[in-house]
């Protein structure tokens, strides 16, 4: 009954990204469920002790910053740094000048970087590892619990603390640097395989590291037979509900967005028909706060429409959402009957959790890492303890992030500045409870404070007023991600691309702008290139049409100006080789910040044409069979596939019998088009103050 499908392990390909295991179901569908399935199969033969299970678990430190270090096989050199690393443009760090270059931005992160580079090349690794920082000497206090002395040190969200007189305590204090790696590369290209080695490393004075494994020195992370039978009875349960849920258009999305804000409310999906009512609430509050956010009457009527006929397409999936609440919460379950079980261990480390208030309340490790034999991995996370205590930190840890913001004040004329973290400028000056919010945007934009404060004497009160906002009121930007392009027509390329954008920045905060353009190199309007990204899965109301896609102000003009930031995903080549990308960040005239950036690249491959671009998917599909048309586009429509036909000959014919944009001669009204659009984007590029 409980047999693991073979296919599932053997064909599955390996998953760098780490998800909950209840969530598997929102994110993957029915082949999320089946793996999360096949996860706790495994791990019940793991707590059974039996070695042939391909299953291991790692305990999932709290650290922070992830540091990348090893040795770059291109050139034998070692280097350390961040995710940064496998950037288009890698920002790899050989030596201390690098780091400065590459993140002088971040102070606190070139201080942990730096003593990276200071102390992990003894360490003699071999491949690439990828670790979490865990404490440096600076951070090491002494501080009592239960009468006994203790090392405490806090790199994230959990405060650890080791007994001094323990044997980890006495490496610990006799230490300088720690971290704990997880993860190993065997290059700059590879994949990530969950897991580090570190048994073989160099172990020099003044650096503490460790791996992530999972170790039992109790023998107490064992199931009773009952918890054994608990397990099986929820799998089966689980089995009979996913057998009945139909996933196609099922708004995982969102759904998943609504599943956290249950969890800031510390519940999980325990009764589902009180979940869903709580869901289309949810879903009627961001369809009003977007009504009210709009200017005219015309765009509010529109967004009402949109938003009741979603509301129309949740009513008619409403089985099918309940069962799957049903499911996620049969897998929550399960799942917690294993992390109960690793909770037991004795840890040779104390964990405790910052409130918000200061306070310290005793709490378990963050949670755990299953990873099968392929590199698929899994988060096994209490969310009810830690990541409601994630989402309650916002709160709590406003001030110290505030604190560490750079402020650089200008003097003069002659562009001399001083460059200081808030906190330290609130040290340097004296004192007020008064604020001043628009001095502070002045200086944050670079006009010189002298050229604000004529007088002399006020030049440090006023400032002091201006930090004092900045530390108190200062809040982040939200960031609105802007996936522009023509779309001739969206591709999967295209469109896993924007997934990996809204799943990064939200889904409602992100959105494909485009224009409603047509010519012999654009044959496709807007409404049927809206109508093929909603096919692959873009929601409708995050496909915008614009004037000018680089220049969203349709996207930007419903918005306060003060609260965002613009941040246009953009290609590496068009950034690479297009003029008007000189310049990556700045301000409208509008007020607004926008920032380019390089879009996510995916690569896939089509049979006969090379790697999937526009203009191989417009020969592919061409001249595609309704067979051919699905496995180009992951999913197939007959009016579309008519249409997408019909304007494909149409360029062609336009183009002297070529789809390939690259065998039409330049047109003159293109050439114009393009000089037009680089002009415009000279003007918005050069917009900014300071």
């Amino acid at each position: 009954m409980f047999a693991i499908k073979p296919s599932l392990v053997v064909e599955g390909k390996a998953n760098t990204h780490l998800t909950h295991l209840e969530e598997l179901v929102l994110t993957q569908g029915n082949e999320g469920y089946q793996l999360a399935r096949a996860f706790l199969l495994e791990l019940l033969e793991t707590l059974k002790g039996n070695s042939k299970s391909r299953v291991q678990t790692s305990v999932k430190w709290d650290g922070a910053p992830a540091i990348f270090a090893g040795t770059n096989p291109e050139n034998g050199q070692f280097f350390v740094g961040t995710k940064s690393i496998f950037n288009k443009e890698p920002k790899i760090n050989y030596t201390k000048e690098d780091i400065e270059r590459n993140h002088g931005h971040a102070p606190g992160l070139v201080d942990k970087l730096k003593k990276a580079l200071d102390y992990l090349p003894s360490l003699g690794i071999d491949k690439i590892l990828q670790g979490d920082f865990m404490f440096d000497d600076d951070m090491l206090e002494v501080t009592e619990i239960d009468g006994e002395p203790h090392y405490r040190f806090k790199p994230n969200t959990i405060v650890y603390a080791v007994p001094v007189n323990s044997k980890l305590g006495q490496e610990i204090g006799q230490s300088k640097f720690g971290i704990v790696f997880h993860t190993t590369y065997d290059s700059l290209d590879s994949g990530a395989s969950f897991g580090a080695d570190v048994s073989n490393l160099n172990r020099p004075p003044g650096v503490w590291f460790d791996d992530a494994f999972f170790t039992d020195d109790t023998g107490t992370v064992t199931l009773t037979k009952g918890e054994d039978a608990t397990v099986k009875s929820l799998i089966e349960q689980a089995d009979a509900v996913n057998n009945k849920i139909d996933y196609a258009d099922l708004p995982s999305d969102f759904l998943n967005i609504y599943i956290n804000n249950e969890i800031r409310q510390g519940q999980f999906l325990e009764n589902p028909e009180e979940s869903y009512e709580g869901f289309i609430g949810w879903y009627q509050s961001r369809i009003e706060k977007k009504i009210d956010s709009l200017k005219t009457e015309k765009g509010r009527m529109r967004a009402f429409d949109q938003g009741e006929e979603k509301i129309k397409q949740f009513e008619s999936k409403k089985g099918d959402i309940l069962d799957l609440f049903k499911v996620s919460r049969l897998l929550f379950e399960a799942k917690n009957i294993f992390i109960n079980k690793y909770n037991n261990a004795v840890y040779s480390t104390k964990h405790f959790i910052d409130d918000g208030s200061g306070d310290l309340i005793a709490s378990n490790p963050e949670g755990y890492v299953a990873v099968d034999h392929i590199g698929n991995g899994i988060k096994f996370v209490d969310r009810l303890e830690f990541s409601r205590a994630n989402f309650a930190m916002d709160k709590g840890f406003k001030k110290d992030v505030n604190e560490s913001q750079i402020l650089e004040v200008f003097w003069g004329g002659s562009g001399y500045s001083v460059r200081l973290p808030l906190k330290e400028w609130y040290n340097k000056l004296p004192k007020t409870t008064k604020f001043n919010k628009t001095l502070y945007k002045k200086l944050a934009a670079g006009v010189p404070i002298t050229s604000i404060i004529l007088d002399g004497n006020k030049v440090k009160s006023s400032l002091a007023e201006a930090v004092n906002w900045g530390l108190n009121e200062e809040t982040q930007k939200e960031t609105i991600a802007i996936y522009p392009g023509r779309f001739q027509p969206m591709g999967r390329h295209h469109f896993q691309t924007y997934q990996q954008i809204a799943t990064e920045h939200g889904i409602d905060r992100t959105f494909v702008a485009t224009s409603g353009k047509t010519g012999a190199k654009s044959p496709l309007n807007f409404e049927q290139k809206k109508d093929i990204m909603m096919s692959h899965g873009v929601p409708d109301s995050q496909v915008v049409q614009v004037k000018n896609p680089y220049y969203a102000r349709e996207v930007s003009d419903q918005m306060d100006p003060e609260n965002i930031e613009m941040v246009y995903f953009v290609g590496a080549k068009d950034m690479a080789t297009n003029p008007r990308f000189q310049k990556t960040s700045g301000t409208t005239k509008e007020g607004v910040d926008w920032r380019v950036v390089v879009a996510p690249h995916v690569k896939i491959d089509l049979p006969g044409y090379g790697e999937m671009s526009g203009t191989s998917l417009r020969k592919a599909l061409k001249d595609a069979s309704p067979e051919e048309f699905k496995a180009t586009m992951g999913w197939y429509d007959e009016d579309i596939q008519a249409m997408l036909k019909g304007a494909l000959e149409e360029m062609s014919s336009m183009s002297g019998g070529a789809v390939a944009l690259g065998g039409r001669p330049i047109d003159p009204d293109d050439e114009k088009n393009e000089q037009l659009v680089n002009e415009v984007m000279n003007y918005l590029l050069g917009i900014t103050v300071g």
